[in-house]
């Protein structure tokens, strides 16, 4: 049955009935089709962790501070190789076959064309940083940015079609082969080299095993009217990815053009942490709810509805996560990196809080863009970039944690503006969205105190002791608690665990 009224989305309720999204060809399962995209995750990421925490004992702070300035500079051409076509092609509601051999035309010349600039542009870049060593290295990342412009169409695909399950195969091969690579490179003396041969393999084999999951193969072909359409939405979202690049990486860039690698180096791998527990999982709810939503761009209140119930489920696991990740960073960087990163701690702390607060907004992007309005989340961006240069270049000149705090305080305020554009796309009270927040939050602070109390006392112990008390404490107090603030997003979880319990 429809419900009369629009249902709470911190319930667990049925989707939204199919009577409801005229534009969708098929049901809409969000909570599959992300459980679905999770084990993509899990397995594209607890890869790159393992080889992470055996990589950071091989190379030095240095080494993967140079491999991240490498990465800086690909990454510029990475947010801009497809002129946003991939977005597009997802959220266009043309039917695919007259949209994707356009869409291939364009992803793989501009792909192409942003390598070739990379490559040719590295020697002067380089100077700029003062890095010459940076050159071979951006070289070879070129190539692998050309070979990931062929993933695009089939992997737009999968999006567009929610068939979420048929990118196991390709993340799960692709990530195997880049971590047992890099790995045995990294130990056979290859130092930063180990790192970057390692991501070439890791795009190579992906790229080819998504056009073997993606039943969509089309010869290239340029329709002008096709392509006009693409790019009149991709463009748009091109400037908001360009903007995103100068969000996520102007911390990078100062802290290594003004403290140097090694402390590029700390703070890399304390980001990768909070990036990975708590960014990566907005990320992949991020795939789901833009596909979804873009079903929904004609239904504003079903959109609202899709946004909230996501958001807070998103909330009920990133709040803890940020908090409980800044009260064990001390134990937990010990026991990932070793001790030669022990001067990550207050870095990895303020990072933590920081995502924290970046995952309450983080989806408002995806509201805007399946609205079709691309044009503002460009403008919002563009505000915070505006905040962020100042108050970051400032920071780098004194410590890298100082610019995490800058982070930080910058985030706060783009919350607010995120959160009042939103509500002028779709219905959405300030009242919902403090309910929204605050009932996690609610449970996390007794949480968050109880383990920084303990913490003192159990400071002593080896670094994995304290961990193996706090971890587990930690998540059985913020569900305890969650059960009193928020029931009605603990409740399903429960019914669940009692039905599994009956049946044993």
């Amino acid at each position: 049955m429809t419900p009369t009224n629009p249902p709470d989305p911190a319930i667990d309720s049925p989707d939204l009935p199919a009577e409801n999204n005229a534009a969708t060809t098929k049901p809409t399962n969000l909570g599959r089709q992300t459980l679905w995209n999770y084990a993509v995750f899990a397995i594209s990421k607890s890869s790159t962790l393992l080889m992470t925490v055996v990589v950071a004992r091989l190379l030095t702070p240095d080494e993967f501070g140079i491999f991240a300035l490498a990465l800086l500079l690909v990454n510029l051409f990475d947010y801009v190789k497809d002129l946003g076509v991939a977005e597009a092609l997802i959220q266009s509601d043309r039917p695919w076959s007259r949209i994707a051999p356009t869409g291939l035309t364009l992803s793989i010349g501009f792909g192409v064309l942003a390598g070739a600039v990379l490559a040719a542009t590295a020697g002067t870049t380089a100077k700029l940083l003062h890095h010459p060593d940076l050159v071979p290295l951006i070289h070879v990342l070129a190539i692998a940015l050309v070979i990931s412009a062929a993933s695009v169409v089939p992997l737009s695909w999968l999006r567009r079609d929610l068939s979420f399950q048929r990118r196991l195969l390709p993340e799960f091969v692709g990530a195997v082969v880049k971590t047992t690579l890099t790995i045995y490179l990294a130990a056979t003396g290859h130092g930063v080299w180990s790192l970057v041969y390692g991501q070439l393999a890791g795009v190579l084999i992906t790229a080819v095993m998504y056009w073997w999951a993606a039943p969509t193969f089309m010869w290239p072909s340029l329709q002008l009217q096709e392509a006009k359409a693409l790019l009149r939405f991709g463009i748009p979202v091109t400037g908001v990815t360009l903007l995103a690049y100068a969000i996520y990486n102007v911390d990078y860039l100062a802290i290594g053009t003004r403290l140097g690698t090694t402390e590029l180096g700390l703070y890399t791998l304390a980001y990768r942490v909070p990036e990975l527990v708590v960014l990566n999982l907005c990320s992949v709810i991020s795939d789901v709810l833009f596909s979804s939503m873009s079903r929904l761009q004609d239904d504003r209140g079903a959109m609202s509805w899709q946004y909230q119930k996501a958001w807070g489920i998103v909330l009920a696991l990133t709040t803890p996560a940020a908090v409980g990740l800044a009260v064990v960073a001390g134990p937990l960087l010990r026991t990932m990196y070793g001790t030669q990163y022990d001067d990550a701690k207050n870095i990895l702390v303020v990072l933590a809080l920081y995502t924290g607060v970046y995952s309450a907004s983080y989806h408002a992007g995806d509201v805007l863009k399946a609205a079709g309005r691309p044009g503002l989340l460009t403008a919002i961006n563009a505000a915070r970039l505006v905040l962020l240069v100042g108050p970051i270049w400032w920071a780098a000149g004194h410590s890298a944690t100082l610019v995490a705090v800058a982070l930080l305080s910058v985030e706060v305020v783009h919350f607010a503006i995120r959160m009042t554009v939103v509500r002028r796309v779709i219905p959405l009270g300030w009242m919902k969205i403090f309910t929204v927040v605050g009932r996690p939050l609610a449970a996390t602070i007794p949480m968050g105190a109880t383990l920084f109390g303990l913490s003192f006392i159990v400071g002593h112990w080896p670094a994995p002791a304290q961990l193996a008390l706090l971890v587990p404490l930690g998540m059985v107090i913020y569900a305890a608690a969650l059960c009193v603030t928020a029931p009605q997003l603990a409740r399903p979880v429960v019914n669940r665990l009692a039905k599994k319990m009956r049946k044993a």
